[in-house]
């Protein structure tokens, strides 16, 4: 009698634990499978230790935008002003605010600086105006956009600056859309490498800093402007695809250059340059020298 209890307590328990193994839920039936990609990063980046070239830019940097790695940088976090950097963060922001298609009524003459020509009661779309921006760095484009915002001009730098603050871009601070010159309008060429590497994410953006030139035109198509970009090394050096200039007296020269090389893209930045273009080779020399990439990072 005993024998055919426990043969029967023996039978009850392995049907309990077959029910349970075969219709309860896994922990893991709801996760997502990992695969090998999971696990896998951008490659860092080898370097040759070069040592750094001879620029006239007292500031200056490169990173790798795919792990956002610094390579080379001098005086990175020391203050400088960001000329028409700006309208990097210009586009950005009226990209985040607006459709491309909403259509600026010009309501101001603009002339200090490089201009489109705009004319008062010119009815313009955003999109023209970002490509006068990111091209022409057209100052009239910058304000433009910026006196369409519901709070006028101070609304749109608001704006401008809680995108730096979101970024984590501490040591930069936009008082105008266009980058002409004042003491509180500042920057450093590390925060302006992090601007360059957000806006490139931006497919408008990365895509309208490869144009050399173009022509828009107002919405009823009865005043055209001639594009012409300021980046003198696109078109000339095959690994520059972008990305934005400055210069004013104060500033001196400015570069944020997109560079591909073979598929893999840096940023530099360089400022307060005696040439802006020059130098910029000069690290582009050094980055094709001394940079490689292994296939994978894991």
């Amino acid at each position: 009698m005993k024998l055919k209890l426990f043969l029967l307590f023996l039978f009850c328990f392995f049907a309990l634990v077959n029910l349970t193994r075969y219709h309860s839920p896994s922990p893991q039936a709801n996760q997502p499978q990992s695969s090998l990609t999971d696990y896998l990063h951008p490659p860092l980046p080898q370097t040759k230790n070069f040592p750094p070239p001879a620029l006239s830019s007292p500031n200056y940097i490169v990173i790798d935008t795919a792990t956002n790695t610094v390579l080379l940088s001098k005086n990175p976090h020391q203050q400088i002003f960001p000329a028409s950097i700006t309208k990097l963060a210009s586009a950005i922001t009226a990209l985040n605010i607006y459709s491309l298609d909403e259509v600026v009524n010009i309501d101001q003459d603009y002339t200090e600086g490089k201009i489109m020509g705009l004319s008062v009661g010119e009815k313009i779309s955003v999109r023209s105006l970002v490509y006068a921006l990111l091209v022409h760095s057209a100052n009239d484009a910058a304000l433009a956009l910026a006196n369409h915002h519901p709070q006028g001009l101070s609304g749109f730098v608001a704006q401008m600056n809680l995108i730096a603050q979101k970024y984590q871009l501490a040591d930069t601070h936009f008082v105008n859309p266009d980058g002409i010159h004042h003491p509180d309008h500042y920057s450093t060429v590390y925060d302006l490498s992090q601007l360059g590497r957000l806006a490139i994410k931006n497919p408008i953006v990365l895509d309208t800093v490869k144009k050399q030139k173009l022509t828009v035109t107002n919405i009823d198509q009865s005043i055209s402007h001639y594009l012409e970009s300021t980046n003198e090394l696109l078109g000339v050096v095959p690994q520059i695809e972008g990305l934005k200039t400055g210069w004013t007296p104060e500033a001196g020269g400015c570069f944020v250059a997109l560079i591909n090389l073979d598929g893999h893209y840096l940023i530099s930045v360089v400022a307060q340059s005696e040439d802006r273009f020059a130098d910029t080779r000069l690290l582009l020399d050094w980055a094709k020298a001394n940079l490689s990439w292994s296939d994978y990072s894991i």
